[in-house]
Formats: C-alpha cells, sequence, structure tokens
C-alpha cells in the first residue's frame, strides 16, 4: 500500500487541477488589433503636379512648325521649358502673352520617350483668367472640309531631329503629313522635285498656331513619278 501512495497523491493533485479548471476556465488571448497608421502617407499620382509662377519670355515650336512650348522665367527655379499640346497654343499664348506674370499647374511628361514637364492649367496673374487643357476639345483627325489639289515644284522638305518627314512647304503653304505615315515612301520624297497633292485645309480656329502664320494644309494622297500614296 506505500508503494502506491506517491501514485495516488499524483492522481488526486491532477482531478484537482482538472476541477479548478472547470470552475475557472482560462481566458483565452485576443488577436492584436491592427495596427492603425493615423498618419499615413497618401498615394501618389502617377505624374506629380506641382504649380510654379513666372513671368513667360517666350514661345517654342515643334518639328511641324507649331507652337507647342513655353519658356517660364522663374526666382526658383530659374527658366524652365513646359510642352503644350499644339492644339492648345491658341488658349496659352492669349492667356500667358511674352512678358506677362502666369501661374502654372504641370507635371511630369506622361510620354517614355521625352523627359520634361506637360502644361495642365495657366492663369494670367493679372487679370485671373485661367484654363485647364483638358477642358480644350481635341481637333479632329482630319478636317471635315472639300479636298484641294496642288501641283508643287521644288518645295522645301521639312523634317524632324532624327531625319523623318513631316512636311512640304511652298511660300506661305504648309502641307503636313502624319508622322510615320510616309516613311516608307520617304527615300522617293527625298530624290523627287515634282509632287502631285491631294490636301485638306486646317482651320485656323482649331488652336493651332504655326510660326510662320502659313495656311497649313493635311495631306491625305501623294503623286510622286505617276504613282499615287495614301497618306492619311
Amino acid at each position: 500500500m506505500k508503494n502506491y501512495r506517491p501514485l495516488l497523491v499524483v492522481i488526486i493533485i491532477l482531478l484537482l487541477v482538472i476541477i479548478w479548471l472547470l470552475i475557472n476556465p482560462p481566458v483565452p488571448l485576443l488577436p492584436k488589433p491592427p495596427v492603425v497608421h493615423h498618419n499615413r502617407p497618401q498615394l501618389e499620382l502617377p505624374h506629380k503636379q506641382r504649380v510654379i509662377t513666372g513671368i513667360v519670355t517666350s514661345y517654342r515650336n515643334n518639328p511641324h512648325l507649331d507652337i507647342n512650348a513655353l519658356e517660364l522665367k522663374t526666382e526658383k527655379s530659374g527658366l524652365i521649358t513646359i510642352d503644350f499640346r499644339p492644339h492648345t497654343a491658341a488658349w496659352v499664348t492669349k492667356i500667358g502673352a511674352i512678358g506677362k506674370p502666369v501661374t502654372v499647374t504641370y507635371g511630369l511628361n506622361p510620354s517614355d520617350e521625352v523627359v520634361g514637364y506637360q502644361l495642365i492649367a495657366i492663369k494670367n496673374n493679372k487679370t485671373g483668367i485661367s484654363q485647364t487643357l483638358d477642358n480644350l476639345p481635341p481637333p479632329p483627325d482630319v478636317p471635315n472640309h472639300q479636298t484641294e489639289k496642288f501641283n508643287l515644284e521644288k518645295p522645301v522638305l521639312i523634317t524632324d531631329q532624327y531625319g523623318g518627314i513631316v512636311a512640304l512647304r511652298k511660300n506661305n503653304l504648309l502641307f503636313h503629313f502624319k508622322p510615320g505615315l510616309v516613311d516608307d515612301i520617304a527615300h522617293l520624297i527625298k530624290e523627287s522635285n515634282t509632287f502631285h497633292l491631294e490636301a485638306v485645309r486646317r482651320q485656323d480656329d482649331q488652336g493651332f498656331i504655326n510660326i510662320n502664320h502659313d495656311k497649313v494644309y493635311i495631306v491625305l494622297r501623294i503623286t510622286i513619278d505617276n504613282k499615287t500614296f495614301l497618306v492619311r
């Protein structure tokens, strides 16, 4: 009997522990509440927007001879260049005439090929007149007007910085090609002196500003050496 006393003591202790646990069950641990970041920064927009004031000093043009950028003299950043879509030039130059103080909103250029600034909005600080460029309607791809025919002899060939053909110019007439659509016949255009064109006039109220104030035509067809090519 003495040999069983330790075992009986252990059994009695275990029974007492079980009874106590049944009467007073342990409180389960609650899961930790999620961490709340009261000062969590907001997600950044794909392209940061900035606001800056300055004096408009000049305007620049693209290879098609349309105004598409302004130069702004600022106190903090010095002279900066901000691009905008060519069809918004009439509004931009009207609000931000050369020598006038303006406030501009701009962002990083969304193009992967070009690193620069893109104009979002402009305000004249004296008159208070402002314009958000995205609110302006885009121009039609091809103006809905009657086609005209032209015969050109030895026009001026206008190219971009890569050598691509962008236009033919004769006197005060500019014949505009859509980028990339004459690449396949560029060698024919460069070797020829005579061209027969079918084109439509780009109206002045579409917002573009040609630096030479030429009459701009959009070329639909071009004939070289009796061969006609559709280019629009």
